[in-house]
């Protein structure tokens, strides 16, 4: 059975939800006048045409968010007013670390923006042997700032305060080894993930599958290095749909 919660929020935390979200990376202070960042100035300026006097939220990365108000639009800057400081923290109950295989196309955005949206707190993307993407080099720099971008911008949309950090591309060695806390592999033909197994886990890091499926040397691999194998269900789920899926497990499992 689901429950669900209706929390009350106080007036100031609600007027951030109601109003535009906006991510820059420098510290803002109560009553002190800030120039955005070119992203976010170009977002407000040019993209939503927004004018002096229209109410933003601003947040920088290190939890909390600041009611701002637009003072001025110049053609490359937007310069805010931060208000009233709201310290409040939208974090999954536990850090969630996904080991999300390169996808084909959109959607690997698709993919790295709804495991952002539903809670995971890093995102670390990988290469195996079934892979269909490889990236080297300058193609590489640029698709992983351009997923840090999705994942920003999926925070700016669902009301997280800390963007994730998206790193790699790393093999799938490195992740099995770099693994921190309870360590989840997701499969088809294993069995259902059991509340006992992640009672008690301060930490996890959740392995998700190539379009390709893992090989055997992958699966025995991961296994060795303690992995716990899961699955939901009989069917099987595609590359993107997956972290979303396996997401919302844990945390009904966690509730």
């Amino acid at each position: 059975m689901l429950a669900f919660h209706v929390r009350f929020v106080p007036a100031d935390q609600d007027r951030t939800r109601m109003s535009r979200r906006f991510f820059d990376p420098q510290s803002f202070q109560a009553g002190r006048p800030a120039e955005l960042g070119p992203h976010a100035s170009h977002h407000i300026g040019k993209v939503l045409r927004m004018r002096p006097g229209d109410a933003l939220t601003l947040f920088n990365g290190h939890g909390g968010e600041w009611c701002a108000t637009i003072e001025a639009v110049d053609k490359k800057t937007v310069t805010v007013l931060p208000g009233v400081y709201i310290a409040v923290d939208r974090a999954a109950p536990r850090p969630v670390t996904l080991g999300l295989p390169l996808i084909k196309g959109d959607r690997m955005d698709f993919a790295i923006q709804k495991a952002v949206e539903m809670g995971a707190s890093a995102i670390r993307v990988l290469e195996s042997e079934r892979t269909e993407v490889r990236l080297k080099g300058e193609r590489e720099s640029k698709k992983l700032e351009h997923w840090r971008q999705v994942a920003i911008s999926a925070c700016e949309q669902c009301g997280l305060n800390r963007p994730p950090v998206v790193d790699g591309v790393l093999s799938l060695t490195t992740f099995l080894d770099q693994a921190q806390g309870l360590a989840l592999i997701a499969h088809p033909g294993e069995r259902p993930l059991e509340v006992e197994a992640v009672r008690g886990a301060t930490t996890i890091s959740l392995l998700t599958g190539p379009e390709g499926g893992f090989s055997d040397d992958e699966l025995a691999a991961a296994r060795r290095a303690g992995f716990l194998g899961f699955a939901l269900g009989e069917r099987v789920l595609r590359a993107e749909t997956a972290p979303v899926a396996l997401l919302a497990s844990l945390w009904t499992l966690m509730a």
